[in-house]
């Protein structure tokens, strides 16, 4: 199976930003409530002889059963931040420059599923734990749904594994009672790379809109680092529900650019009277807001005949 069909911190490294708001105008609070546990613990080193083993593509050790491990383990990703709920209804941006984060995409079997607080990532024999506490909301994570929760019967699922920025290992594995699975090469070259630097070049909408009609919300971003690097950010709107419309992360190599961009239909709630659609970007050290207004649809004119009478009457 595989969860990704497209595209915290937590309280230090939150960004605090818009989220449920009374009108257009209105500020929410966007702090986290939850911070997640990542100390590091001392743990036996795993029982192997000779080299350390190096990642394969399905993400688990040479010579151990691949399919008991890649069942469970769908599939895991390596990001600088998370972009995940500041509220019910919006996302945020959480996690600080000297650190990043193991998002482990996973699928239980009902009757073996660990818990969460049995699962944990090694790396040269230091443990850190998994949790799904990633903010004050748990109703997603980028665009891959909701969290691993075996005692909710929620069986598939993520989990995430606060580490520091950067992270040298010569092993790095997902571990739980019965099993684990190893992170394959280029995980550990991306958890070992020193963090990049972004600059949003642009963010864009139109400054005016018609009911119906679509409209390209864009940004341009630049890597001004010597190294590649993911730029994570959340991209949310105000009406006619608030809510998100992404949460990204986009991979940009050293000194380059990338553009992210999405069309949507714009909709006319009832009522009278101009409307101001808003675009919200949100990254680690910044925000910024772009607004759309909108005018009210334009009354259908009708076509009224004159009544002839019958001539029978």
């Amino acid at each position: 199976m595989n969860r990704r069909e497209v595209l915290a911190g937590f309280a230090a490294g939150a960004v605090a930003l818009p989220g449920c708001l009374g009108d257009s105008d209105g500020a929410g609070d966007g702090s986290p409530s939850a911070t997640p546990t990542g100390t590091p613990t001392e743990t036996a080193p795993p029982e192997t002889a000779g080299e350390p083993p190096t990642g394969t593509t399905d993400g688990t050790e040479p010579g151990t059963d691949a399919g008991a491990n890649a069942d469970f383990v769908d599939e895991t990703l390596v990001v600088p931040e998370l972009a995940a709920p500041n509220s019910p209804d919006s996302l945020g941006v959480y996690g600080d420059r000297d650190e990043q984060f193991v998002v482990a995409l996973l699928a239980g079997d009902p009757e073996t599923a660990p818990p969460v607080e049995e699962i944990e990532l090694v790396a040269d024999g230091v443990s850190y734990r998994a949790t799904t506490d990633v903010g004050p909301q748990r109703w997603g994570l980028f665009d891959l749904g909701g969290p691993y929760l075996p005692d909710r019967d929620a069986f598939a699922g993520w989990v995430v594994v606060r580490l520091p920025k950067p992270l040298d290992a010569d092993e790095v594995r997902l571990s739980w009672p019965g099993g684990e699975s190893w992170l394959a090469d280029d995980a550990l070259a991306a958890l070992a790379r020193p963090p990049a630097s972004f600059e949003v070049r642009s963010f864009t909408a139109p400054e005016t809109a018609e009911p119906g009609e679509s409209v390209t919300v864009r940004f341009e971003v630049a890597n001004t680092a010597d190294v590649a690097g993911t730029f994570v950010a959340a991209v949310n709107r105000n009406w006619p529900a608030y809510g998100p419309v992404a949460g990204l992360r986009l991979p940009v190599a050293a000194g380059e650019t990338a553009t992210w961009a999405r069309d949507l239909v714009v909709e006319y709630p009832s009522g009278d009277g101009a409307r101001t659609l808003r675009f919200d970007l949100i990254w680690r050290s910044d925000y910024r807001e772009r607004t759309v207004t909108v005018d009210p649809p334009t009354p259908t004119a009708t076509e009224t005949r004159p009544i002839t009478p019958d001539p029978s009457e």
